[in-house]
């Protein structure tokens, strides 16, 4: 009897300096109140029937990247994060670093751009012009040698400009881009995927002169003993209701590229296709498949 006392006592003590240990030692769970502001979403796009997410449209770009503009959802997407040769899309890019580096009434001497390759305006050597005309001509007629009269008019010469256009690209957290030359001509190095092009386009959009060249259908500009008619290289301008831009793009490596904006009825789709056999046709499709099978809705 008196063991079994003992032993009683023995426990009792034991769990009363466990008990002490615990209540000083051992990490006391605190809870913390949280007050939650839930917001309404408006116009958010959803599928009339979910089955249609998984639908084959039969593009025949290697990349594709769909997004609702206001609220940032993926309408469609094909290999969007794959890394491609970005052909004269790349000249988005160029027109955010120009407006960063020069005013617009600021006039350029063309030098050796004269002699570059591809789709170009001709411009004369010693000829001077507008940054103003230069971004015309670039964005519209996708012009090659207004790009590098850009680049190179850079006050700390093309290699700085060329820096920008990348330190850019990393601002905007687009880590598989990467310009050599600011007109998208085929060179090692010089690539960005389908969901980067379109993050440019959107930062491109903001500005407004940007957002209406990229949507002008022609243009005439004109200097001192000089005049270029624009006509801009997006068939679907005019063709299709709603597109407004944005850039077209075409050489032997990248196949054919084209970043599309559409609004229509209020809403605002950013669509990019790379190394496409027919964009305009590829576009067509997509923008026809999101219209008919999303419907924006205040969730």
């Amino acid at each position: 009897m008196r063991k079994t006392s003992l032993f009683l006592l023995l426990f009792l003590l034991v769990s009363l300096s466990a008990s002490v240990f615990l209540w000083f030692f051992y990490p006391q769970k605190t809870e913390n109140e949280f007050e939650v502001n839930l917001f309404s979403l408006e116009n958010i796009p959803v599928f009339k029937n979910s089955a249609l997410a998984y639908e084959d449209l039969n593009l025949s770009a290697t990349a594709v990247y769909a997004i609702d503009l206001s609220s940032m959802t993926v309408l469609y997407e094909k290999n969007s994060q794959v890394s491609l040769y970005p052909a004269s899309t790349s000249k988005m890019m160029t027109a955010l670093v120009a407006l960063d580096t020069f005013n617009l009434d600021q006039e350029l001497r063309v030098n050796k751009e004269a002699t570059v390759s591809g789709n170009k305006l001709n411009l004369k050597e010693g000829q001077l012009i507008k940054v103003k005309d230069l971004l015309a001509a670039m964005l519209i007629f996708s012009a090659n040698d207004s790009a590098y009269v850009l680049a190179n008019g850079n006050q700390l010469g093309f290699a700085n400009f060329m820096q920008k256009m990348n330190d850019k690209a990393s601002s905007f957290g687009l880590s598989q881009t990467h310009f050599n030359n600011p007109a998208g001509l085929d060179e090692d190095g010089q690539q960005a995927t389908a969901r980067d092009l379109t993050v440019i386009a959107k930062e491109l959009l903001k500005n407004n002169q940007l957002k209406q060249l990229v949507s002008t259908p022609y243009k005439k500009i004109e200097g001192q003993d000089w005049v270029y008619d624009l006509y801009n290289s997006n068939q679907l301008l005019g063709k299709i209701q709603g597109v407004a831009g944005v850039k077209t793009g075409t050489t032997e490596l990248a196949g054919e590229v084209l970043v599309t904006l559409v609004e229509r009825d209020g809403h605002q789709i950013l669509l990019t296709l790379m190394n496409s056999k027919d964009r305009y046709l590829d576009t067509s499709r997509l923008i026809a498949w999101i219209l008919n099978n999303y419907e924006w809705k205040n969730l």
